[in-house]
């Protein structure tokens, strides 16, 4: 009955002319600006014992609705039709559960962007040791920001798209964004490697191990591999037969693919398993300590 109460609700709104739906949509959006702002004075007018209450609440109600929502059994086949089993009570509200979550980010990205804005809006004013790259930064972020806000706008048609916003916005993201983003990956690369030169060093037992596997595994996946096993060696290629004896079945696996395909399956795979289940259970720690408000970030 619920469902069906919003699916009718939802008809009737987009019922409504356009110029009624933006108004209307514009209402709810500002009402719930409003209603956020009214918020405010009132949880700072609250002793801090009292704001980290409503907060520790608010914050284990909602991680205990979605914890709820994936428990719970889902055999609700007398509320439910049985073409949808996979649902209980709870799962009609996870969406908007999930535009509240947008919502919050939303607004988590604004207060972020007025801090740095802030920050860097002081560093200036006051002439701070190297405050040209804020003056730099704030050029920037209102040049870039006003482009791709016109250029989304003219997307969904709201806003004209004249030649020099779809070559502003082409110049700043296409020729400017993307090139600084290579540009880092590759400053980035060079640590890698040298990363990768330090932990290769042949020190030890283990190091001498870790650069030999390194070395097959590296020479196994490319061209040369093949060519050293198959062409120089003249090892067979492709699987072995059934009725194939036992040095058969090795010289068809003695390959440089082959031994690189069974060390990444058979050795890294599952190495990289445990440690994502390590790092999985390290997550679950961490928030279930954030969802009962044991971190100290909540203060």
């Amino acid at each position: 009955m619920h469902m069906l109460t919003n699916l009718m609700a939802q008809q009737t709104i987009w019922q409504l002319p356009e110029g009624s739906r933006v108004l209307l949509a514009t209402l709810i959006v500002l009402g719930a600006f409003v209603l956020i702002l009214g918020l405010v004075p009132v949880l700072q007018t609250l002793p801090p014992r009292g704001r980290r209450a409503i907060i520790v609440t608010v914050t284990f109600l909602a991680g205990l609705f979605f914890a709820a929502e994936f428990f719970l059994p889902v055999d609700w086949t007398a509320i439910f039709p049985k073409d949808d089993p996979k649902r209980n009570f709870l799962t009609p509200a996870i969406q908007p559960a999930q535009n509240v979550l947008q919502i919050i980010g939303a607004l988590a990205l604004g207060l972020g962007t007025f801090g740095l804005v802030r920050l860097h809006m002081r560093n200036v004013v006051q002439k701070r040791t190297q405050w040209g790259y804020s003056v730099v930064l704030l050029v920037a972020f209102v040049t870039m920001a006003t482009f791709s806000i016109l250029n989304t706008l003219a997307e969904k048609q709201l806003a004209t798209k004249t030649p020099l916003l779809e070559r502003g916005f082409s110049i700043l993201f296409d020729y400017t964004l993307v090139q600084l983003d290579a540009a880092m990956f590759s400053l980035i690369a060079f640590y890698i490697f040298s990363a990768a030169y330090r932990a290769f060093r042949i020190r030890s037992v283990e190091a001498s191990i870790l650069m030999f596997t390194a070395m097959v595994v590296m020479i196994g996946v490319v061209p040369l591999g093949a060519y050293i096993s198959y062409t120089i060696l003249g090892l067979p290629q492709g699987s072995a037969p059934e009725n194939a004896d036992l040095w058969t079945r090795f010289l068809h696996s003695a390959g440089l693919p082959s031994i690189s395909h069974w060390i990444l399956t058979a050795l890294n795979a599952p190495a990289q398993r445990a440690i994502e289940f390590g790092v999985g259970i390290g997550g679950l720690a961490m928030a279930i300590r954030l969802w009962l408000s044991l971190e100290r970030g909540v203060t």
